[in-house]
């Protein structure tokens, strides 16, 4: 997904997560295409986390912590972690937070096509990159969360934009 959108090895990543189950199996392919990948084992020393470990909330902390001052993020996920994260990126950065949030139903079907060739599923990816950002700009309709749209429609005209 993240190479169709055009992330190549030289992009610096940073997988927020708990413990991945058989992570040298199943991380192995995303760390040869990405070999900047980074996870919170890899960025502190062992004795830095020793704190952490056993509390799953403070682990989730560093996660949070180092992807609110992300460039890009990027979620796969519902759930109040990448909610919260989004409308924290979207108030800290005055609504243009880059994020990524691609629909898992256009997702699947790209994934699912065994036949599909490179630029077609580069294309759709392309797609799920241009939805997202046209939704990382949008204002907060009705039902949308507070906490994932935390600032009012009218913000532009309060700074005078």
């Amino acid at each position: 997904m993240l190479r169709g959108m055009g992330f190549d090895n030289t992009t610096f990543l940073y997988v927020a997560s708990g413990k991945i189950y058989n992570a040298a199996k199943y991380m192995g392919p995303l760390r040869r295409m990405f070999p900047l990948l980074q996870t919170k084992d890899t960025l502190a020393l062992s004795e830095e986390l020793a704190e952490f470990e056993g509390y799953s909330s403070r682990l989730a902390a560093l996660d949070y912590t180092v992807c609110v001052q992300s460039e890009v993020f990027v979620t796969t996920q519902g759930g109040n972690f990448p909610h919260f994260l989004m409308g924290h990126r979207r108030y800290l950065l005055g609504g243009n937070a880059k994020t990524i949030k691609p629909d898992k139903r256009k997702l699947v079907l790209s994934f699912d096509d065994p036949n599909i060739r490179w630029s077609r599923f580069k294309h759709h990816m392309l797609e799920i990159l241009h939805h997202s950002d046209i939704r990382g700009i949008a204002f907060r309709k009705p039902n949308d969360s507070i906490y994932t749209f935390p600032m009012p429609d009218c913000m532009c005209q309060q700074d005078g934009i």
